[in-house]
């Protein structure tokens, strides 16, 4: 199934690729525990973000100039987008396919933002560069995109914008479990904070068994998660860069 050709991921808009510049755990998003939760709201069933944006219908502009290396990544940032997307809705083509709602649009931007310093070329035209590229796979119908393609896209990501080094599962289990506080304090109700509390649970479980696989005791382990607790508020309020929050929700999937 593909992505309707009036929409586009949310990457491939002006705000995405702008904030695409900074990873989900960057200085940008680490500014209160609260925005860690609407980082991760919803996000067991669809990372907390929506991939598809509707736009306006306007005539395509001539594309912009590229060379081939700018135009072998603009077409993979196309074929991700895809495939992120069709993650999201539970496709299970790409089972063997890392997650991409985070990464891909990261890549993304790195990408937008070199054509722009490189060549001159506006945020707009990256923009509609990119989503030409959806576009092109999308005439293909279910075979205008193949596995072989894919694999060699999280190549060429993988070494254009290498991942995050993974965060650690006590950190992880900290964060998710402020965030869990603060939408309670705020009298959050909904599916959303359900799915905060079993994602902020799995990881406290999982940290801990981690913890005692190392010969910890269940007061150390308490005490390595409240000092990582701290330690992440305080990183939060001086704006300091904070565990990747998709990175984490992925260690509490089954």
């Amino acid at each position: 199934m593909n992505i309707e050709t009036s929409g586009a991921p949310l990457w491939l808009t002006r705000q995405g690729l702008r904030r695409a510049r900074g990873r989900s755990g960057g200085p940008q998003a680490a500014a209160r525990p609260s925005l860690l939760l609407r980082a991760s709201r919803g996000s067991a069933t669809s990372a907390g973000m929506s991939l598809l944006l509707a736009l306006a219908a306007v005539a395509a502009p001539a594309p912009p100039a590229m060379t081939p290396t700018q135009a072998a990544q603009v077409r993979c940032v196309g074929a991700l987008a895809i495939v992120a997307n069709d993650q999201e809705r539970g496709v299970d083509r790409w089972d063997g396919v890392p997650r991409l709602a985070t990464r891909g649009a990261h890549f993304a931007g790195v990408v937008g933002e070199r054509m722009m310093k490189e060549n001159g070329q506006s945020r707009e035209q990256v923009r509609d560069a990119m989503i030409a590229a959806v576009a092109g796979f999308q005439k293909g119908g279910d075979n205008g995109l193949t596995e072989d393609t894919v694999e060699s896209c999280v190549a060429m990501m993988d070494l254009v914008d290498p991942a995050p080094t993974p965060p650690k599962l006590a950190d992880c289990a900290a964060m998710m479990a402020l965030a869990y506080d603060d939408a309670t304090k705020r009298k959050e109700l909904g599916q959303s904070i359900r799915d905060l509390a079993m994602i902020a649970a799995v990881l406290d479980s999982r940290a801990r068994d981690e913890l005692r696989g190392q010969g910890k005791t269940e007061v150390e382990n308490d005490v390595i998660i409240g000092l990582a607790k701290e330690r992440i508020e305080a990183d939060a309020k001086a704006g300091k860069s904070l565990p990747d929050t998709q990175q984490c929700v992925d260690l509490a999937r089954p």
